[in-house]
């Protein structure tokens, strides 16, 4: 019976697959229906006020046509070939769309010449388009093109009236005789338009009776896979009764086979209603000794340095709180061999139906292993920080070293080559402070950059500084940290606008006041560099400076994707905006 029940199960499962399957096939189907029914709807809509659009063209260009017949105005002329414009660009976007690889843009902007609304032009050309092998759309556009020719033979007629008018004088007689024929026209053109309006209306018909029966029909389909989904339902619940109470004793299995200890307490009394037999093997104890003995038996085993922590924890049970429980607790037990065990306990917290926690279950592993590990790693961790430390200043050192050997190379040298070597030793010195504050650092990887701003500023200023030249420097920056590959290119660009600050801006001032701000902007930063000496020249490009520094900055600013930006004024300053690394 079993196996029968296994083979048939497969079965059943493919036919509710594939039914399921086919109600999606057709609701997908509504949706697209509706869809159809309201773009369709809005085209026909469209067409409906396009046409009114086009009457009111074609009436005023009779009237002002006749206009021009009595008065001879030329105003009234230009007026009549004026509102044509409507009735021409329909005619655009019809010819345009009769095409097998028409252009959707020029039939758009003719349907939008027509003065036809934005939002209904894609509709009018997808019913143009969707619907032309229709009757009635068939119809609507033989009764167009008929329409299109009379308003071709009207402007002709136009034309051929002002051209008389302006070779020679008009008789009484020719004028009511135009006025005659113009008013014979108006009334061909009113009659197309009410054949246009009745094809479209046909066509409008249609459709509704077509997509509402569409709709009748695939929501009957609908309701009938409902009813035979709910009755299947029904039907097989005492399988599924069947086939859960069969997962339960496999369950109940895995539990009992589980290296972890698994286990429910009840809040209420402090005793264990369940422990799987997995605790013998990880402790050497007996469920049962856990099942009698409680708490008080778990905290007779623990390690005295984890006893206190752990009491705490259980005398908040009395009225714990969701932000109070700890998901999760590492403590030590003495196994039956009288060894020390590191594990850890996995725990959630059960509520009653009011809410009121009941009950805690969880697992416990043995973690004695991992312990181990984690110390063996945390010592190796150390030893690397060490070394890491020791590069980084040494780095340092060495950097040194080089900014004193060029200093060495300053003597009998021409002032250019000194000042080509001090800024040399300037840019040395900023990397320098990059590996001093990451030596410094506790994470080996970050440094505050407030911090280096700070530094940094502090001794391009106290190189400068003499009894003759006082040059303040102000700082507005937050507080944060970035990495070593950040840092160098910052520092070296926060080096070059310092130092040129100091060279040109004040070079004749003996006091002024140089800005440094660092503040968050969206997903990056903002570093702004501002003084108040001699201003930049107006037509100052940097990216066609040939100066060292200027080609320096550029690139770094390319390092950390980044842009600058130098605005002149009383305060000449330099914005760089840059992205943070991931």
């Amino acid at each position: 019976m079993a196996l029968e029940n296994v083979k048939e199960r497969p079965d059943v499962d493919q036919k509710v697959v594939a039914l399921f399957a086919f109600g999606i096939v057709c609701a997908l189907l509504l949706i697209l229906i509706v869809n159809i029914s309201i773009n369709t709807t809005s085209g026909i809509r469209g067409y409906v006020g396009g046409e009114g659009m086009w009457t009111k063209a074609q009436k005023e260009s009779v009237i002002h046509l006749t206009n021009y017949i009595i008065t001879g105005n030329d105003e009234e002329f230009d007026h009549f070939k004026s509102v044509l414009r409507v009735n021409i660009g329909d005619r655009v976007a019809r010819e345009e769309l009769l095409k097998n690889d028409y252009d959707y843009q020029k039939a758009y902007e003719g349907f939008l010449m027509g003065k036809n609304h934005p939002e209904d032009i894609p509709h009018m050309i997808n019913v143009f388009r969707r619907f032309s092998w229709t009757p009635q759309v068939q119809t609507a556009i033989d009764v167009w093109t008929e329409a299109d020719e009379k308003i071709t033979d009207l402007i002709h007629f136009g034309d051929s009236i002002r051209t008389q008018r302006q070779s020679s004088e008009i008789s009484l007689e020719q004028k009511t005789e135009w006025v005659t024929r113009i008013e014979k026209i108006d009334h061909e053109f009113t009659d197309l338009e009410v054949r246009f309006s009745a094809a479209m209306g046909n066509l409008a018909r249609l459709v509704n009776s077509v997509l509402r029966w569409s709709v009748i029909t695939l929501g009957l389909m609908l309701i009938g896979i409902g009813i035979w989904l709910v009755y299947r339902f029904l039907n097989s619940t005492r399988v599924w009764m069947k086939t859960l109470r069969e997962s339960e004793e496999r369950f109940k299995q895995v539990l009992s086979n589980s290296k972890d200890v698994l286990y429910k307490m009840n809040l209420d009394d402090r005793q264990y209603k369940y422990v799987s037999p997995a605790i013998t093997s990880m402790l050497g104890y007996k469920p049962e000794e856990f099942l009698d003995g409680g708490i008080s038996f778990i905290f007779s085993k623990m390690h005295p340095k984890d006893r206190e922590r752990l009491q705490q924890v259980v005398e908040k049970y009395d009225h714990i709180e969701d932000n109070e429980f700890l998901p999760f607790v590492e403590f030590r037990l003495k196994d039956s061999s009288g060894n020390w065990k590191w594990v850890n306990n996995v725990r959630t917290l059960v509520r009653n139906s009011e809410g009121k926690p009941e009950a805690i279950i969880g697992s416990v592993r043995d973690i004695s292993t991992q312990k181990k590990q984690d110390k063996q790693i945390k010592e190796s961790l150390k030893e690397k920080e060490i070394l890491l430390q020791e590069i980084h200043h040494r780095v340092k050192n060495n950097l040194a070293i080089i900014s004193s050997l060029l200093e060495l190379q300053k003597d009998n040298v021409s002032q250019e080559v000194e000042d080509l070597l001090s800024s040399s030793q300037s840019r040395i010195k900023s990397i320098a402070k990059v590996h001093e504050k990451l030596y410094e650092s506790s994470t080996l990887s970050n440094i505050p950059l407030d911090t280096y701003i700070r530094e940094l500023s502090d001794e391009i200023k106290n190189a400068y500084t003499s009894g003759k030249k006082n040059i303040e420097i102000q700082l507005d920056v937050v507080p944060f940290e970035i990495d070593l590959d950040e840092a160098i290119p910052i520092g070296l660009i926060l080096n070059e606008l310092i130092n040129n600050a100091f060279k040109h801006a004040f070079k004749e001032h003996k006091e002024g006041i140089i800005r440094i701000s660092l503040e968050k902007s969206g997903e990056g930063m903002e570093l702004v560099v501002e003084n108040n000496g001699n201003s930049i020249a107006e037509d100052f490009d940097p990216d066609q400076s040939d100066s060292l520094g200027m080609t320096l900055i550029r690139v770094l600013i390319k390092r950390v994707n980044g842009t600058l930006k130098i605005e002149s004024g009383e305060w000449t300053r330099f914005i760089i905006q840059f992205e943070l690394g991931d």
